[in-house]
């Protein structure tokens, strides 16, 4: 295999050692206390360099900022990684790593956070968008701040402002963002918040007939086609469409079955999760490098990755 992902000690010269050395090499050139430039090495710990600024005093790691930061069972690492691939619950990848549960939460979001670099920022040519929602859910909190759902009762599912809207946006060159707008019903102002300024002038919009979308074209200049109005569809050009999102839409739901409900606290966590795992053309274990190495360095991960590539153990 191209990584090691069996449960054990920590290897020499494998794919997590490689990544080190290399995080050693472009250690920071600031500190990231008081941005000085005056920083020096102190030696390593656990194979990550230590390093201290000589204006404040404050130690540091080549870590520091990242996922690995802080994380002593460094060899597990890749280990949880796989699992997360395969989408086991924290408890059954707690058990199979190794570690305890709430090490096992705590591992996962650190993961998602990074892996919000997936979300495309700039869209173009034919662009399509369409908002899913979900239920406003409070998963794990003990004292709940609405009254709880009753089975059999469509009343909560009808309320909006028990839903949370996610917007989800794709080009026809595979450039895809999901983004949480808030609760209740998407408006003016969320729709701003998540998608101005990530449109090329030049690109062509598709959406439903929901006036939102009409206002944000117009606020940002650019040519807005509606493609459906009350489930019946408006172009008969076949290239104009919003099929992309809404087979998105399918795969989201599907994402999300296997974790029983998703607390919207962490909901868009677990969107990164869906983005990483959507790329059908990598393997299992190009998918598991890259997510490494956007947990190691999430402000040069891609840009590392693609210069680097993949390493051979």
């Amino acid at each position: 295999m191209l990584i090691d992902l069996q449960i054990g000690h920590y290897k020499e010269g494998s794919y997590l050692s490689e990544l080190l050395s290399k995080i050693d090499q472009d250690r920071p050139s600031k500190c990231p206390y008081c941005r000085s430039e005056e920083i020096h090495s102190k030696g390593h710990h656990k194979e990550v360099r230590r390093l201290q600024c000589r204006e404040c005093g404050k130690y540091f790691m080549s870590t520091s900022g990242t996922a690995l930061y802080h994380i002593h069972k460094k060899d597990k690492w890749l280990a949880y990684l796989k699992c997360m691939d395969e989408g086991l619950s924290l408890r059954e990848s707690a058990k199979l790593v190794g570690i305890s549960l709430q090490t096992s939460f705590r591992w996962r979001h650190k993961i998602l956070s990074s892996l919000s670099v997936m979300q495309s920022d700039r869209f173009k040519g034919i662009v399509e968008s369409d908002e899913i929602y979900f239920n406003y859910s409070e998963k794990g909190k003990k004292n709940l701040d609405r009254p709880a759902r009753k089975r059999g009762t469509d009343l909560n599912r009808t309320l909006k402002e028990n839903k949370v809207g996610v917007l989800v946006t794709a080009d026809r060159e595979k450039h895809k963002a999901v983004k949480v707008l808030g609760k209740g019903i998407m408006n003016r102002k969320a729709l701003d918040k998540v998608l101005a300024g990530k449109i090329d002038p030049s690109a062509i919009l598709f959406s439903d007939s929901y006036k939102a979308y009409r206002g944000f074209a117009k606020r940002e200049g650019i040519k807005h086609l509606e493609v459906s109005k009350y489930g019946k569809p408006t172009l008969k050009n076949k290239a104009y469409h919003i099929q992309t999102v809404n087979n998105l839409h399918m795969q989201i739901r599907s994402h999300f079955r296997k974790f029983n409900g998703v607390s919207t606290k962490y909901l868009q966590n677990y969107l990164h999760w869906f983005l990483a795992g959507n790329n059908k053309m990598l393997k299992t274990d190009e998918k598991l490098k890259q997510w490494l190495w956007l947990c190691v360095s999430v402000a040069n991960a891609l840009q590392l990755y693609s210069q680097i590539g993949f390493i051979d153990t």
